[in-house]
């Protein structure tokens, strides 16, 4: 496998966390409304907390706006991850995108849970699969910029 190779396979691997995470948080939401009961962790933070939000907001202040809204941003969330997994293909500084929207998340996430929400178990769980992510978006955008420093003389040379 040639070092050019190695790197778009990063990238792939990259995206394909970004996909993962993005379609499981949309399983989260689905669960929590239709009250399945689970939660996977493998998932971006911010859509669900917008989610249950405006939900929750909705019900406590009898405005079903809230909802709409919490809805509405949440879609708008992950449609910027979908759009990002799609064009990373061809524009890999999407991924750079993806990175800076998902490290946002992070803080978020890692914000409420030191300062809003009662401790528990499955928040040390979220924080790991969260690194995880990060890990993989991290990795890609390593690999997207050391991909536009290789030389493609060496490269065509070494592939020979």
């Amino acid at each position: 496998m040639t070092h050019k190779e190695t790197l778009l396979r990063r990238i792939a691997i990259s995206r394909g966390n970004l996909l993962l995470m993005t379609i499981l948080t949309i399983v989260n939401i689905a669960s929590y409304w239709f009250e399945l009961n689970f939660m996977l962790p493998f998932s971006a933070f911010l859509p669900f907390t917008i989610f249950d939000f405006g939900y929750f907001f909705s019900i406590e202040l009898g405005d079903p706006s809230l909802f709409i809204a919490g809805i509405a941003l949440s879609a708008l969330v992950l449609l910027l991850y979908f759009l990002g997994y799609f064009l990373s293909k061809n524009k890999p500084g999407w991924l750079t995108a993806m990175l800076a929207l998902y490290i946002f998340d992070t803080i978020v996430m890692v914000f409420l849970y030191t300062s809003v929400f009662i401790f528990d178990g499955s928040m040390i769980l979220d924080i790991l699969f969260h690194a995880w992510v990060l890990y993989y978006l991290i990795n890609g955008v390593l690999a997207v910029n050391k991909l536009k420093k290789l030389p493609e003389e060496v490269e065509e040379a070494l592939t020979v």
